[in-house]
């Protein structure tokens, strides 16, 4: 299947700078409206963009498969410390909601996923459901930021339990609450766990957790954290992959096969 890439799209604004995502889209619209893939990309929440391999190469794959995919960027810690970067995610899903009809796509049947700090914040969006002070006010206020299914590869959960030279000073946690250390902002820290949010509604969405065994930059704990706490999730655990989930026991290419099997599954076999 062709696929359609549309680029530089706003979908909402801060302190009027625009917040911009990407479509890629089935160059043939189907009759039915399409379920939707938002892309969260990785970088230690200080670097990265939407154009990177995940929000075109990997997404394409999904495009091809009747996904209509949206790759965002967010306020990067550099620019605004945290919650930014969530409040912008859920004003992605919001502009969503507001455009379905002009995009034929299906504002109920909504999943996310993202790798690294993407991760990270995809699934802080899956389990955050009506937690008021991680909202934010751009785009379109009266619309809800609820997703149907999260998928996390490689993703920081604790940032205070991440160890290492991520507790030195100017790491990247560290940055993401504006303190010299993680621990000088132990309390906004908390607030960056998604396992913070689970409550009867979120614990049960359909997660798929990926991580690889031999990931030296977010150990594989991590996953593990958040795994425990949730009553509808998958943890695949990748014997021999790294951070990038290279040199692993599966391709990425099967990885991106199982993803898109979830999310068949989560999105499109629902009723």
């Amino acid at each position: 299947m062709d696929t359609v890439l549309i680029e530089e799209i706003e979908y909402g604004s801060v302190n009027g700078k625009p917040l911009l995502l990407d479509i890629i889209r089935p160059s043939i619209l189907p009759e039915k409206p399409m379920p939707v893939i938002i892309y969260i990309h990785g970088g230690g929440w200080s670097s990265g963009d939407k154009s990177g391999v995940g929000g075109r190469k990997w997404n394409s794959f999904f495009a091809k498969n009747g996904f209509f995919v949206v790759n965002i960027n967010y306020r990067l810690s550099g620019e605004a410390i945290f919650p930014a970067q969530i409040h912008d995610c859920k004003a992605a899903v919001r502009w969503l909601r507001a455009n379905h009809l002009s995009y034929n796509i299906n504002p109920e049947k909504i999943g996310v996923w993202g790798h690294s700090a993407g991760g990270h914040l995809a699934a802080l969006l899956a389990t955050s459901i009506g937690s008021d002070e991680l909202e934010g006010k751009s785009g379109y206020p009266n619309y809800p930021t609820n997703v149907k299914c999260a998928v996390t590869v490689s993703a920081p959960i604790d940032i205070l339990k991440m160890g290492g030279w991520h507790d030195l000073p100017n790491s990247h946690e560290a940055k993401l609450v504006g303190g010299i250390t993680v621990q000088e902002k132990a309390e906004l820290a908390h607030m960056t766990n998604p396992i913070t949010y689970i409550n009867d509604d979120s614990k049960t969405i359909p997660f798929l957790i990926v991580h690889g065994e031999d990931d030296k930059v977010v150990p594989v704990s991590q996953a593990q954290l958040i795994y425990k706490h949730l009553s509808n999730a998958a943890f695949l655990s990748v014997k021999g992959a790294d951070h990038g989930m290279e040199g692993g026991s599966i391709t990425i290419n099967t990885l991106l096969y199982i993803i898109l099997s979830f999310f068949n599954q989560s999105l499109f076999d629902e009723n």
